[in-house]
């Protein structure tokens, strides 16, 4: 990697539960949701250049590829920062998107994140933390969490991100019908919210203990992307089935669906069988990354 051309890591990013609260009167959602990220991801190149660009790569990037590049969030975020701080801003940025659309990993917002932290530390820019968080929140409501990199307790509309360091690394499954689900369309149909918010305990858990906390919690758009996706459906009962899971769950607003093995071998096992239960899913198996 040479002074002028850099590349990063950008993670999936998981809830491990996703409470649902309250509507406000403007339409968005109260949310508590523990969240962390995992070694799966897509890959950003940034080159120093003339002007600004954007190549789209990988398995997911005809996705991407119909929608026009401004609409892009990495491009609105760069577009964003200069107008809060002025830097040179021509890279010319390549995306390797190996996550899929629309699949409640949060892709887009940890690719916006990844350019911005990046950007700052390349250009070495001093700009308010709250001025930062809040121009990241005003992109989308993931993007702080994304930003900060760390695993953390996330509440309100996504602008309120406490880092944690309760959980262990632990082996996960991600299983994702590729099937896109509008997040949208999700949250139109919730019609019950969580009474009781969940509280973090004050001490690392080991992974049993992990498993028994997050046994009394859930994922409150789970039920609804199921009933709306068939196929998540169904992935989540072939989860339950597993007696080697640990835990099963959907991710944000799916359809992403994982799993959590207590060791490599019971994870492969469940890798193969679900790659050959249908060779169109997308399977990947990886570790949980408490930091970025």
């Amino acid at each position: 990697m040479s002074k002028n051309n850099f590349i990063f890591f950008s993670p999936a990013k998981l809830n491990l539960f996703l409470e649902v609260l309250n509507k406000e009167h403007n339409g968005f959602h109260n949310l508590n949701s523990l969240m962390c990220f995992c070694d799966i991801g897509d890959y950003i190149k940034l080159e120093k250049s003339s002007s600004l660009s954007l190549e789209i790569e990988g398995p997911f990037a005809s996705n991407l590829k119909k929608f026009n590049k401004n609409e892009n969030l990495i491009i609105k975020s760069i577009k964003a920062l200069k107008n809060a701080i002025d830097f040179d801003s021509n890279f010319n940025i390549k995306l390797v998107k190996n996550l899929p659309i629309s699949s409640g990993l949060g892709g887009g917002s940890s690719n916006a994140a990844t350019v911005v932290r990046a950007i700052c530390k390349i250009q070495s820019l001093n700009i308010p933390n709250k001025r930062l968080m809040d121009l990241l929140f005003s992109l989308g409501s993931d993007i702080p969490f994304c930003f900060l990199g760390k695993t953390a307790l996330v509440q309100g509309v996504g602008e309120k991100v406490e880092p944690t360091n309760i959980i262990p690394i632990f082996n996960v499954l991600l299983v994702n019908p590729l099937i896109e689900v509008s997040t949208k369309e999700i949250f139109k149909k919730i019609n019950n919210f969580s009474k009781n918010k969940t509280k973090l305990p004050n001490y690392k858990m080991e992974i049993n203990e992990l498993i028994k906390f997050l046994s009394f919690t859930k994922n409150d758009l789970q039920d609804i992307a199921s009933d709306l996706q068939s196929e998540i459906k169904l992935i989540l009962n072939i989860f339950k089935s597993d007696k080697n899971v640990l835990l099963y769950r959907m991710s944000g607003s799916g359809g992403t669906c994982f799993g959590i093995y207590k060791n490599k071998t019971t994870l492969e096992s469940a890798v193969q069988f679900f790659q050959k239960y249908n060779k169109n899913w997308w399977v990947r198996s990886g570790k949980i990354l408490n930091h970025i």
